[in-house]
């Protein structure tokens, strides 16, 4: 049996008044902000006295969907702020001592006691008001999208709650009775959200970076890549495999950024002139350093740094003996080389030795605009922020984001004469391989089949971290 679902404002007022909840209490004098405890769960220290706010609010409003997960409550709640107005001040959930995000209560609905309750029983903001056209059109319109959507995309299990709540809101502004109690309205990050790039900046030794080496453990299913079921897209069996293929990526992906680290192997492959010369394996999360010293045939730990030593090949292969000795040129002065490691959520380059250092996200890169890689300090390549963002819009249609680094040495690339890659006499590819299983996957299974909102809500969290 449905219940009447109680206004967001006047009870969440009562509760921070109260002062039951640990954590939540008023931060000015005229009650116009407050704080909550936002604690990450794989914190240590991380308990339910955290969650408590959360839950009193998924238990009033009838979200029966949260089924006892603390991270639902918590999206759902910080969804219910921000659709009511309440604006984030500051967020300071990676305090290390005290984890908690300040909001500041609507401009027009006051938290004061003398504010009466007219001000605070107020309709669901018009989410159409925005637009030139009347509300109904609009709610019609959204209605036809998204029948249509159901139609085309078989995938979409019946009991989506998210779709529930889009045709609640349609329903709702066509003045017809919605068929349940409630709607949960789901955000994008928030609009204050920085990129915490520190960890790679101003200094050799990162704070945040492993000093040493860490066994991929089952991270991502081992070095290979997972085994790949069949994805039939008609009926019911189609909606179950593509519900297991969700399922199976957001696990990959969980166990890929782990709190606030990207864990991942790399993959090296080096090529002269275009041509494959050496492939190598690095079972290392800290990263690695490529260098030449033809006698280690194989990554070798460096105590020092916590990073192995990758040896690029003598280039015995070449038959051109001119280039040949360009690259042996190249390789002598390679001195302490290019170091290529993960920082936090952040990939990260630096050069060490004489010759200079090119990098690109492409093999294809037709920019001419040369990125060299910084001698003076750790430089970030790559934010698995920005692989969680091209996958979200792989999703909606576009490419799939790229899961390797190019390298070139001694040259310039992207080149400014828009000259192949493959004309280059050194470069050299080095696969974040948990990226590359993500995408494998992502491309194997197609678009439409990762196209969950459920999953979208996942990844838009998972950029919080990073």
């Amino acid at each position: 049996m449905s219940h009447s679902k109680p206004l967001l404002i006047p009870w969440l007022r009562s509760q921070v008044d109260s002062g039951r909840y640990p954590g939540v209490a008023w931060t000015n004098p005229q009650h116009t902000e407050f704080c909550v405890p936002w604690k990450h769960a794989l914190r240590q220290d991380s308990s339910r006295v955290d969650v408590l706010i959360f839950k009193a609010w998924a238990e009033v409003s009838g979200n029966g969907r949260a089924q006892g997960d603390p991270s639902v409550w918590k999206r759902n709640f910080r969804s219910a702020l921000r659709a009511k107005g309440f604006k984030l001040v500051s967020d300071n959930k990676n305090d290390a001592a005290n984890p908690h995000k300040v909001f500041s209560w609507p401009e027009e609905a006051p938290s004061g006691a003398s504010s009466s309750a007219g001000s605070q029983d107020q309709e669901e903001p018009n989410m159409f008001e925005h637009l030139s056209f009347p509300k109904e059109y609009a709610t019609a319109v959204l209605l036809l999208v998204f029948l249509n959507m159901m139609q085309t995309n078989q995938y979409l299990s019946a009991e989506s709650t998210i779709d529930q709540d889009i045709l609640e809101e349609c329903l709702k502004g066509m003045n017809i009775e919605p068929p349940t109690e409630g709607i949960t309205v789901f955000e994008s990050p928030p609009e204050q959200q920085q990129q915490h790039n520190q960890g790679v900046i101003g200094g050799h030794v990162l704070p945040e970076q492993q000093q040493y080496p860490v066994a991929f453990e089952d991270a991502v299913g081992g070095v290979g890549l997972p085994e790949q079921p069949a994805y039939p897209m008609d009926g019911a069996v189609g909606v179950a495999c593509d519900q297991q293929m969700v399922e199976q990526f957001k696990d990959t992906m969980s166990k890929t950024m782990v709190g606030d680290h990207f864990k991942t192997q790399f993959r090296v492959l080096v090529y002269y002139r275009g041509v494959k010369v050496s492939e190598q394996l690095v079972e290392n999360e800290a990263g690695l350093r490529l260098v030449y010293r033809p006698e280690l045939t194989q990554p070798v730990l460096d105590h020092e740094t916590g990073l192995f030593l990758v040896s690029l090949p003598r280039p015995v292969a070449m038959l051109d003996h001119t280039q040949a000795n360009l690259t042996q040129r190249i390789l002598d002065k390679l001195g302490q080389g290019l170091e290529v490691g993960v920082s936090g959520p952040v990939v990260y380059g630096q050069r060490l030795g004489e010759i200079k250092a090119f990098w690109s996200l492409c093999k294809f890169d037709h920019s001419r605009q040369p990125q060299e890689v910084s001698k003076l300090e750790p430089q970030p390549l790559y934010l698995f922020k920005d692989f969680v963002r091209g996958m979200l819009d792989f999703i909606t249609g576009k490419e799939c984001p790229p899961c390797s680094l190019y390298f070139c040495l001694g040259e310039k690339w992207p080149d400014p004469d828009n000259r192949p890659l493959e004309k280059k006499l050194i470069t050299v590819e080095v696969v974040l391989t948990s990226l590359e299983i993500l995408k494998s996957m992502a491309v194997g299974g197609g678009a439409s089949s990762l196209h969950s909102v459920e999953l979208q809500i996942s990844l838009e969290e998972m950029m919080e971290l990073c």
